[in-house]
């Protein structure tokens, strides 16, 4: 086996153009799950595929910005009512209210829809329309409570959109389609309920070159805050790392890359340190001396993470060629200095290797190494992707130790001008490398071991670790909260664990662990047992997450006490909370 770097280009040279599109460096067509908004298109679709003849109920949230109010009643009441209602000490309440005439007009405009009848009580509207792309409309807009088909009599509630959606545009602004390969990791809970992006971190990247990183744009966040403090090239004395091989600069992408509603790295704003330890020109184990000699700069410099996209195997020289038997945490130089760099107080990230589709399978040196974190790579539904190096070592342990999306991960591709997807462990290496750092800034009073454990056991398949994808899919957020002492290992039913902050003034926090379930449930009631709203949000089955509910409605309601209901599988929290003015 060579190098990850060169593996990648011999397959790509070994498979007919078409192949190679699928496993190297070309674009992948995966999709990709933004689970609220794709959970709300799915149910719309789904309520309103039979569409005539057609008659529904409307019923909005709330009427909380309704011109009308109780000083004025005269303007909705007769003198008659208002007379009765005095007669009988009967006062005014939110249900004398009419139904707020900009919601009518919001909905009417959607389509072509006739508006037949209104309800004050229930605060909603009859309509009658055969215009479907109205309908589909209708379950998207903010103060729609439920669309209900009545022509029939046969109900079809549609909840209002998990305002996540909202949120979620709000990520994929910050991270374009970057997104799903940070999400399914819970990095996105590191870099915003943390505020963790690798702020005061030195990560150490090791590789072939970094070809124009020092004037292409997509780094030039990175450059603008002097964020690379040191560059060496370890192959040629005195030669330029910039202008190398463009491999270590797209690994560099993946952690540091910045390109407003494309790409946000997993750790942009660590600090890096740039060496050139590979050569990509020929394969002798003089690049694995390169690599000590590179983590001894690094240590010397006072790097926290190690981020290593190379691996070895087999040399231009065969009599230099690992065998099996070397994978033993004890015969490499290279592995051997990756156990050091712990001892030393740093974390070697390493890639596990491109290798699972040979007949050589196995993951490659210094990924058998005791103390590193060898990365193997999914796709982003979390399946194993085909190329990704398999275990164990040659003394039996598991390997590779987790995995990340290195099968259509995002970054800057083959020419660095453009943001899409690129295929390898080499880059399912800095993902977790980059989110190790952003974890580690909120823990720094922790050992590099200890970093390194909290990460494996919060991976998806702890408990049951396997050969493909070791202890599994990282959980970073829930690795934050082992740290701080919060044992989440044992978890496996879906649980519901907390809901925050209280009091709240415009969003709600749903803390919990998903199990099997694919969605959770909310409600929100008033004091009296009336529902003031609904949402159903996706999950990714067996993950720690924390769910923000956030839009309008939340920040629109009167402040006083209510009752939320969450509900994932079998699990149900009822806590009462305030809205704070």
């Amino acid at each position: 086996m060579t190098s990850l770097r060169r593996a990648e280009a011999q397959r790509s040279q070994a498979r007919s153009p078409s192949e190679a599109t699928i496993i190297i460096l070309t674009k992948f067509s995966g999709s990709l799950r933004f689970w609220g908004f794709c959970l709300v298109l799915l149910f719309s679709a789904s309520l309103f595929a039979q569409t005539a003849p057609a008659t529904y109920w409307v019923q909005f949230t709330d009427k909380d910005n309704t011109p009308y109010s109780f000083s004025a009643p005269e303007e909705y009441l007769s003198q008659r009512a208002l007379e009765r209602r005095q007669r009988q000490g009967i006062a005014l309440d939110s249900l004398d209210l009419p139904v707020d005439p900009a919601y009518i007009a919001q909905l009417l405009a959607s389509g072509d829809i006739e508006l037949l009848n209104r309800s004050k009580w229930f605060d909603a509207v009859t309509i009658r329309t055969t215009d479907t792309l109205a309908l589909d409309t209708l379950g998207l807009l903010p103060f729609v409570h439920v669309v209900r088909r009545v022509r029939d009599g046969i109900p079809h509630p549609l909840r209002h959109p998990n305002k996540l959606g909202s949120e979620e545009k709000t990520y994929l602004a910050d991270y374009g389609t970057s997104f799903r390969q940070i999400e399914m990791m819970n990095g996105h809970l590191l870099h915003e309920v943390g505020a963790a992006k690798g702020e005061g971190m030195l990560i150490g990247v090791l590789d072939a070159g970094y070809l124009n990183a020092d004037v292409l744009p997509g780094l030039a966040d990175l450059r603008a805050r002097n964020g690379i403090v040191y560059t060496r090239d370890l192959v040629q004395a005195g030669g330029n790392v910039y202008a190398e091989h463009f491999h270590g600069r797209s690994v560099l992408s993946l952690m540091a890359g910045k390109v407003e509603g494309e790409l946000l790295g997993t750790a942009p704003s660590a600090d890096y340190v740039l060496l050139r330890t590979e050569d990509a020109n020929s394969e002798y184990i003089v690049e694995e001396d390169n690599w000590v000699s590179g983590a001894e700069v690094c240590d010397s410099i006072g790097c926290d993470v190690l981020s290593t996209s190379l691996g070895y195997t087999t040399f231009d020289d065969s009599t230099q060629d690992h065998t099996y038997a070397d994978l033993n945490g004890l015969t490499s130089h290279m592995t051997l200095a990756a156990d050091i760099a712990t001892r030393k107080g740093m974390l070697p990230v390493n890639s596990a290797g491109n290798s699972g589709a040979n007949d050589w399978h196995y993951i490659g040196v210094p990924a058998d190494a005791f103390d590193i974190l060898a990365v193997g790579a999914v796709d982003n539904d979390r399946m194993l992707a085909s190329f990704s190096s398999r275990g164990p070592t040659a003394d039996g342990r598991v390997k590779p130790d987790v995995s990340a999306v290195g099968l259509g991960a995002i970054g800057l591709d083959v020419g660095g001008e453009n943001v899409g997807p690129i295929n390898g462990t080499s880059f399912s290496g800095p993902l977790v490398a980059g989110l190790s750092a952003c974890l580690w800034q909120l823990h720094r009073d922790r050992t590099a071991h200890d970093i390194m454990d909290a990460i494996r056991k919060s991976a998806s398949q702890y408990s049951h670790p396997d050969n493909d994808l070791g202890y599994g899919i990282p959980d970073l957020w829930r690795a934050h909260l082992l740290l701080s002492g919060r044992d989440l290992t044992g978890l496996s039913a879906p649980t519901v664990m907390n809901l925050l902050p209280v009091p709240f003034s415009d969003h709600l926090d749903v803390e919990l662990y998903s199990g099997a379930a694919d969605a959770m449930d909310l409600k929100i009631f008033d004091v009296l047992g009336k529902l003031v709203w609904s949402t159903a949000t996706a999950l990714e089955p067996g993950t720690y997450a924390r769910v923000r509910i956030q839009n309008d409605l939340l920040s629109q309601l009167r402040a006083g006490v209510y009752v939320v209901e969450v509900r994932v599988g079998g699990s149900r929290l009822t806590q009462r909370v305030v809205k704070a003015e």
